[in-house]
């Protein structure tokens, strides 16, 4: 069996002004309340970024399918806050799920990869422990990441019993970090990892690990200037050769960050997509 590769991909460091520029715009869409805020997932203490959550519940008594949001940022910046997730927050909340949204750890603030992980390992196994307090549904558990939350969620996912996730939602993911290029991008990679082997970064990439038979639904644009399509071509080409379950969703035309603007067809698009596939895990 060969293996995928995501050759001639590599992503310009200017798709990243664009993406910046469209999260710091006014957010477009009414905005729900959490519904229990600034919650700590860990107890013991940690340098860096607290380890603190927010809760959105829906109406109803439950129990509910639920969805942890792993943010994105580069492994750079990013919150629990931001507008996208926020955004994607509410929107499941409208269609019945509870959703956890939490911080991790970040570089320069307290992590890198390990820590980051660690992080998203301990938020969902903390997620699980809160079900009887917001009345959730332990089989319906579901992650959704974008950007870097999606190669945090992946690799995280690897690390749980089967059946603990009942679908795993990946929006424009970095899943080969050996196909990123850029300084920015290439002076992020090294912090993340403190080493210059290519075979290192490739051996941690989720293209490499993410092999869980979790049900997996890639979205992405095809003008992603920051993290081509490439990378999710490899990684559902290197699913389907092993027989795992994956879905792919392509928007022709839009570039990386299409959640961080409520206004855009891509946005909506992709929320419908997102929900067709969750209830289709449900069912």
């Amino acid at each position: 069996m060969s293996q995928p590769t995501v050759s001639g991909v590599g992503a310009p460091s200017g798709g990243i002004l664009p993406a910046l520029w469209s999260l710091i715009t006014p957010p477009a869409f009414a905005v729900r309340v959490p519904t229990a805020a600034g919650l700590r997932y860990r107890d013991e203490r940690q340098p860096g970024i607290a380890p603190l959550a927010d809760v959105y519940l829906p109406d109803g008594n439950g129990p509910h399918p639920s969805v942890v949001l792993v943010h994105g940022g580069g492994f750079v910046i990013g919150s629990r806050t931001m507008k996208p997730m926020r955004f994607l927050a509410t929107r499941l909340a409208e269609a019945g799920f509870a959703v956890m949204v939490f911080d991790y750890r970040m570089i320069l603030r307290g992590g890198r990869l390990p820590e980051s992980l660690n992080d998203v390992q301990t938020a969902l196994s903390w997620w699980q422990s809160q079900a009887e307090r917001f009345h959730l549904d332990q089989d319906r558990i579901n992650m959704l990441g974008p950007s870097a939350g999606a190669s945090l969620m992946l690799l995280a996912a690897e690390t749980f019993p089967a059946n603990t996730l009942r679908g795993v939602i990946s929006v424009f993911g970095i899943y080969d970090f050996t196909f990123l290029s850029g300084r920015l991008v290439g002076l992020m990679r090294q912090l993340l990892f403190r080493s210059r082997d290519q075979a290192l970064w490739h051996r941690h990439s989720p293209v490499t690990v993410a092999r869980t038979d979790t049900p997996l639904l890639l979205l992405h644009g095809t003008a992603d200037d920051l993290v081509p399509i490439g990378h999710a071509e490899c990684l559902a080409d290197m699913r389907r050769q092993l027989g795992l379950p994956v879905e792919t969703v392509f928007f022709d035309g839009v570039p990386h960050a299409f959640f961080n603007d409520a206004r855009q067809p891509a946005a909506k698009q992709g929320i419908a997509a997102i929900l067709a596939f969750l209830h289709r895990q449900a069912a």
